[in-house]
């Protein structure tokens, strides 16, 4: 999934340059570290469903499944695009 949606926004490779431009364009914390864990890392959603700690922002819940997590990145990557 990430390879499909790179084409359509070209994301900075560099790592402060992408928290930059995510910041830019509003997301919220956990969106940013979504894009950076999927764009930089090149981590797998299962991976960050199973490692990535929701509650440090202020989320509900400590994990989030794959799906969750894919909502998540849609809608954060919707942001990219749209503003």
């Amino acid at each position: 999934m990430p390879k499909r949606l790179k084409t359509l926004v070209d994301l900075p490779t560099n790592k402060d340059k992408l928290v930059e431009f995510c910041r830019e364009k509003g997301l919220n914390g956990y969106e940013i570290e979504i894009i950076l864990r999927i764009y930089w890392k090149k981590q797998s959603l299962n991976f960050i469903s199973y490692n990535m700690d929701f509650s440090k922002y202020g989320r509900p819940q400590k994990y989030y499944s794959v799906r969750s997590i894919n909502n998540f990145h849609k809608d954060a990557f919707l942001k990219l695009i749209m503003k």
